[in-house]
């Protein structure tokens, strides 16, 4: 059964435009029933192609309609706003229509990307809340006026959003995140933690077993022996940690977090960059936390130490050792299936082993 929302294109006139409707609203925005909804940003353009086309009869037909749910405006990275794209360049659709520029794009130069596709295309471009001509210089202006200021609140926003996070953290609090072991998040007040007496004793139970073993692999085989396990976590991306296993990546997460001794580190992810060249609220820092500590903070001296050894013994080894070479590498093919073979190298108790295994790539079988 023919769908009636999509017109049939052969039964279309010359000049009648095929018309793809976009429509987005951010994360932000999805629950909040006001102008912007994406029931009500499809019922404006709806209202809008129907004026039209009552005002000039076969103005212009609905082919379809793409929602981007839940994705900022801030880039392209939209499976729906790349569809569109896609319709665009195919020749399905050949005009765009939201409901204003701010659900289109925040970004300067995405807008003039996807300004200069319409003009190679010969489409046309649609704004019911602006109402302006493209077409004309005057109108052009007003456009990328427009895209300013959209940006500009975009940035605005961001800005006020990462100084308010900036100041939480300072004063001990969250700024969201699952609880880590040996705490919970406190239903009262989501912001900070309760100890979790269970999970404080397992976590005092892995520093001490980490002074003691030295090294992440021979700590993972003791604390699993311990049946102490990574906190349980549904949206864990890592399947061994979701699994209940430990990797050297959690592990080294918990002896490094300083939640541990009630200390909230502020914009972590800068901590190496250089502090002068950042804006106050994006300076690397540390404040006393708003949840009691569970780690002496001798214990979790200790243990850094051991960890910075570590790594630094590991980045000597890497800088001093000789580099193997497998010249037959990729050359040499498996007798039986026809794969390129490539090196390895095993560590044995008196030598290093060398030898040729399969490639991991899946086409590289040599076609005869």
């Amino acid at each position: 059964m023919k769908n009636k929302s999509q017109p049939d294109v052969n039964s279309l006139s010359q000049t009648a435009l095929l018309i793809g409707c976009y429509s987005r609203v951010s994360t932000d925005e999805q629950a909040s029933v006001v102008e912007g909804s994406l029931d009500n940003q499809r019922h404006r353009m709806q209202s809008f192609l129907e004026i039209k086309n009552m005002q000039e009869p076969g103005w212009g037909h609905l082919v379809e309609h793409f929602i981007d749910d839940g994705y900022s405006a801030k880039d392209t990275n939209r499976p729906a706003y790349e569809r569109m794209m896609k319709a665009l360049k195919s020749g399905k659709i050949n005009a765009i229509m939201v409901t204003e520029l701010s659900r289109l794009s925040r970004n300067i130069p995405d807008f003039c990307d996807f300004h200069k596709m319409l003009e190679n295309q010969g489409a046309k471009f649609f704004s019911i809340k602006e109402q302006f001509d493209s077409s004309t210089p005057a109108g052009k202006m007003m456009l990328y006026n427009m895209i300013n200021l959209a940006q500009f609140e975009r940035e605005q926003t961001s800005e006020r959003v990462a100084i308010n996070c900036h100041s939480r953290a300072q004063r001990g609090f969250l700024n969201g995140g699952p609880a880590i072991l040996g705490y919970d998040k406190d239903p009262a007040k989501k912001a900070t933690f309760l100890v979790n007496e269970k999970e404080a004793i397992q976590v005092r139970r892995i520093f001490e077993l980490f002074i003691e073993q030295r090294t992440l692999s021979r700590t993972i085989d003791a604390i699993t022996a311990e049946g102490i396990k990574p906190k349980a976590r549904d949206n864990a991306r890592n399947r061994l940690v979701k699994a209940g296993r430990w990797t050297t990546d959690s592990l080294s997460f918990v002896l490094k977090n300083r939640a541990y001794i009630a200390a909230r580190e502020v914009n972590k992810a800068n901590k190496k960059k250089d502090q002068y060249k950042l804006k106050a609220w994006q300076r690397y820092g540390v404040s006393p936390a708003s949840w009691p500590a569970i780690v002496e903070e001798v214990t979790f001296n200790i243990a850094t130490v051991i960890l910075e050894e570590n790594t630094s013994r590991e980045r000597m080894r890497l800088d001093t050792s000789a580099t193997r070479v497998f010249a037959a590498s990729g050359l040499c093919l498996c007798e039986e299936c026809g794969r390129k073979l490539v090196g390895q190298s095993a560590h044995g108790r008196k030598q290093v082993h060398r030898y040729y295994v399969h490639s991991s790539n899946a086409n590289s079988r040599i076609k005869k």
